[in-house]
């Protein structure tokens, strides 16, 4: 079983919960968004990396804006990351991130692909710009992408999307993993941002050997 989290934003407790009902044996792949908003950041980083031989992880929009801003790139408004949630990461971190944290956040991936089953699934913090092929897109887009990627209804190339970055929620407000489907109810993509930091749960996805899904919410 391959299980998939994304956008935790410092919610250690929920992150433990969830893991606590994941089989040891089993993969995870992380989204990423592991940091501001929510009050235990450090504590997640530290569990994250306990879990680097079954894990692969990737980078979401809030670990660039924290390297931008700590080594002083330029690629962000001067301060961005504050206005998304930074001071509650550096409260975790009584003002002092080490370098082993930077180290483990400009190692992170931009997107994964895997095949279960001869279906194809591509993972990815935001998504993808339609019409350009995965080698060719540009790194904001696979990070901050909402509405020319989420709004489409078509599958990109042969893959099943899986994503996080946009909360989704249902008619009744009510926030839950949105399995995106084209006219002919075909999957084309899925958002497993359950909002966890903005009241909903943390949400992990798990895909068996013959592509059946399972979910699990803390």
């Amino acid at each position: 079983m391959i299980w998939i989290i994304s956008d935790i934003h410092g919610m250690y407790e929920n992150l433990l919960g969830i893991l606590n009902e994941i089989s040891e044996n089993d993969r995870i792949i992380f989204l990423g968004d592991y940091i501001d908003r929510g009050p235990d950041s450090k504590k997640v980083l530290d569990l994250l990396m306990k879990l680097k031989n079954r894990a692969i992880f990737l980078k979401g929009n809030h670990e660039d804006m924290m390297i931008d801003y700590i080594e002083k790139k330029g690629k962000y408004a001067e301060g961005v990351w504050f206005r998304n949630g930074a001071s509650a990461t550096l409260k975790s971190f009584n003002n002092n991130i080490e370098e082993k944290y930077i180290k483990f956040i400009k190692s992170l991936k931009l997107y994964h692909m895997e095949q279960i089953n001869k279906q194809k699934y591509l993972f990815v913090h935001g998504g993808v710009r339609y019409g350009i092929k995965l080698a060719d897109q540009n790194e904001k887009d696979l990070l901050w992408i909402r509405d020319e990627f989420y709004m489409k209804n078509k599958r990109y190339e042969y893959y099943i999307i899986i994503h996080g970055h946009t909360p989704t929620f249902n008619i009744t407000g009510k926030y839950e993993i949105y399995f995106h489907k084209n006219e002919k109810n075909k999957i084309i993509s899925i958002d497993i941002d359950t909002g966890c930091v903005y009241g909903g749960k943390l949400s992990a996805l798990g895909i068996d050997e013959k592509n059946y899904y399972k979910i699990i919410s803390v």
